[in-house]
């Protein structure tokens, strides 16, 4: 066990030297800086940075040393517990990302939990009805919205659901009056508001976790104890609920693994098409005025939630299938 746990540490602790190496190298290789790019956007020649000036807030942010110098005083200063400060917000990172982090983490959970109430149960249905119309026309569907880009899709929501059809907002978290609501109706609101981009979230996950779901119960109802549990007269419904489904369950610690990384991806376009003020839209922002520091430290929390979902994935495994074990001893 210990063995394991060092050589999953050694690994993840490399691959995220490598994740945010290559990102602070495409970030800072990309032309224009923070203040080129604000001298640019003064429409007033007067309104503009004399170079004396540029070159002072160069040197003063050390924009003006070499990449790899400034790769290594991120990192010491990172591993020193400082993200540094926002140059578009003149703040602390930490305090501008922590602002933006709740809504992010429950758009996410939204859109999962809508995920998981939709492919889960079409997917058992799939497996019991293998090869029926249902089947076959879910499956269908579900690869047709899996076909089709989320900011598309996006578009499309606000014009149809939220333009024509009035049924949905499609910007912000909030009624401009949710200051006066009572509790519930506020986080009704909420839910009200974050229902179309968690579903346009969502809409790429439901072909996975429903054809997932349904290759995982005919493969479990295959085996041999179920077909001896059927023999001995046990009813369907004790066989499903205690043997197939609880079996089915274990291949489910790769799943969240392998969803994460999407979803955290799919928030960046999702937020800023729905005006979602999460960490994504921060992210893109960034992007565009050169926030350095503000770019790398939602990098470096991406990096970290996908290396963790796939730590927790291998960790699971590791507790519940005894031949992982057996190979790392």
């Amino acid at each position: 066990m210990a063995r394991f746990l060092f050589g999953k540490i050694l690994t993840l602790f490399t691959t995220f030297i490598l994740i945010t190496l290559v990102v602070f190298l495409v970030v800072k290789l990309a032309p224009g800086t923070p203040f080129s790019i604000y001298q640019a956007s003064q429409e007033k020649a007067v309104a503009k940075m004399a170079p004396l000036d540029y070159q002072a807030l160069l040197k003063k942010y050390e924009l003006d040393k070499p990449v790899l110098v400034q790769y290594k005083n991120w990192l010491f200063s990172l591993l020193s517990g400082s993200l540094g400060e926002s140059f578009s917000e003149r703040r602390p990172v930490y305090k501008v990302i922590g602002e933006r982090i709740p809504a992010t983490l429950f758009l996410n959970f939204f859109s999962l939990f809508l995920m998981v109430i939709v492919s889960f149960p079409a997917g058992c249905l799939s497996a019991l009805k293998k090869d029926s119309l249902f089947d076959k026309v879910s499956g269908g569907f579900f690869y047709a919205l899996y076909a089709l880009p989320s900011y598309w899709v996006g578009v499309i929501f606000i014009l149809f659901f939220g333009v024509k059809f009035k049924w949905f907002p499609f910007f912000g978290m909030h009624s401009d009056n949710a200051s006066e609501f009572g509790f519930v109706r506020y986080y009704l609101d909420l839910f009200y508001h974050a229902f179309l981009p968690a579903m346009c979230m969502a809409l790429s996950g439901f072909a996975f976790l429903s054809r997932f779901t349904r290759s995982t119960l005919l493969e479990v109802m295959n085996q041999d104890y179920i077909k001896t549990a059927k023999a001995k007269g046990s009813s369907f419904k004790r066989i499903f609920f205690n043997h197939i489904l609880r079996s089915s369950l274990i291949p489910f610690v790769t799943l969240f693994g392998l969803i994460l990384p999407e979803m955290v991806a799919g928030s960046v376009i999702i937020e800023s098409i729905f005006s979602w003020p999460g960490a994504g839209q921060l992210y893109l922002k960034a992007v565009y005025t050169r926030d350095y520091p503000v770019i790398m430290a939602l990098s470096v929390l991406g990096a970290v939630l996908v290396l963790l979902g796939s730590a927790f994935t291998d960790l699971g495994y590791f507790v519940v299938d005894p031949r992982t074990r057996r190979a790392s001893d």
